[in-house]
């Protein structure tokens, strides 16, 4: 069965190499990238079926990060988790408002992100 597919845009170097090696250990196949602004090209190209999504990073935002995935056609379906330092009500709700499927504030335990990926990758997967 080929690896699963895990994009994850973060511009925290640290964030980046913990989660690579975290779901690289666990049999993922991951993807990093530090600058946003070719995100949508790199996504369409790697056909992740999860993404892992900072909010905060330079030149665009991981809320415009989701319209523009949500507005794709070859983007739309995939799943979007966010992780991010900032946990306050309004950035929650308007994260699901555009269609993430989780909320992660730094720091984060990587068991529950873990447990969180799974779940949401075997819905996908249920759906098909």
């Amino acid at each position: 069965m080929a690896k699963k597919k895990i994009f994850i845009a973060d511009d925290q170097e640290d964030i980046l190499s913990l989660l690579k090696e975290f779901l690289t250990n666990h049999d993922f196949e991951v993807m990093i990238l530090k600058e946003p602004k070719n995100i949508l090209s790199a996504v369409i190209s790697f056909k992740p079926d999860l993404i892992l999504l900072d909010l905060l990073m330079p030149d665009l935002g991981g809320f415009e990060i989701c319209e523009i995935l949500n507005k794709n056609l070859e983007t739309r379906e995939i799943p979007i988790i966010i992780i991010t330092g900032f946990g306050n009500l309004a950035d929650v709700k308007k994260a699901y408002s555009l269609g993430a499927v989780g909320y992660f504030v730094k720091p984060f335990s990587l068991e529950d992100l873990f447990a969180k990926i799974t779940k949401t990758i075997t819905n996908k997967e249920k759906k098909i």
